[in-house]
């Protein structure tokens, strides 16, 4: 573990996921949605705080992450969700000359 109590891992290529994309990556021991929204990289918890919906196999529509089991909306980069005042756990992402890497505590 690093100084500040932050592991970094490499999670993706720096073209592997395209604008508007979402994917499920692993970084440590947590499972992550990698989202790629208006030029930046979110990561958030994969699992959706409503029911428990796996969030890296949803969408990214009208600028929302869109759960795919009962279309709850988040924001790909915050992961608020502002319909009901909630969010999803985010990670802090760098993007480096060999990847994406995502930070865990």
């Amino acid at each position: 573990m690093s100084e500040t109590g932050i592991n970094w891992y490499r999670v993706a290529d720096l073209d592997e996921l395209a604008e508007g994309a979402v994917k499920k990556v692993i970084a440590g021991e947590r499972t992550i949605a990698l989202t790629h929204f208006e030029g930046k990289y979110g990561a958030l918890d994969n699992t959706c705080p409503h029911m428990g919906g796996p969030l890296a196999e949803g969408t990214i529509d009208f600028g929302v992450l869109i759960c795919p089991w009962h279309g709850r909306e988040y924001h790909p980069l915050t992961g608020e969700c502002e319909a009901y005042g909630e969010a999803v756990t985010t990670f802090p992402v760098e993007v480096r000359s060999d990847g994406i890497y995502i930070g865990v505590s």
